[in-house]
């Protein structure tokens, strides 16, 4: 019975997760030419993730013999432990570009001097969401 390559897939999970921190940085820090250089690297890794012999094993695709060697594998819980890490680290990211884009279209929204009370929230002093609504006096003033 043959097991994949599993320090070769460790290796790359490894990278995976490295490159996954070090987008979030350049993202925190807005160095866009630095995210966008990530971004092929990172491309290149998943598709040898995905091709691996254990996403994709057409022989053997549920050998369960196969699997419980896999499982039995002393590197497969490092492995699944640091694809865990990625897929949060994944969303860290996300969760952070879509923060970022809100906000950019919440300036660009400003900019044109358009309604920003339909997309941006105002808080209180306690911290509760403020009303949006405006005083019927507040044209006369």
């Amino acid at each position: 019975m043959h097991l994949p390559d599993l320090q070769g897939l460790f290796e790359s999970v490894k990278r995976l997760h490295s490159l996954l921190t070090d987008e979030y940085e350049a993202l925190k820090a807005q160095k866009l030419d630095a995210f966008e250089a990530l971004q092929q690297e990172k491309i290149s890794l998943i598709e040898t993730l995905s091709s691996s012999d254990i996403a994709q094993n057409p022989d053997q695709p549920t050998d369960p013999k196969r699997l419980e060697e896999l499982a039995k594998h002393p590197l497969w819980n490092d492995i699944t432990h640091i694809l865990e890490q990625c897929k949060k680290s994944h969303q860290r990211n996300e969760l952070l570009i879509s923060k970022q884009l809100d906000a950019i279209k919440g300036a660009l929204s400003t900019l044109q001097n358009q309604d920003p009370a339909g997309s941006l929230e105002l808080y209180t002093k306690l911290g509760r969401v403020k009303s949006s609504r405006r005083s019927i006096l507040s044209d006369d003033a």
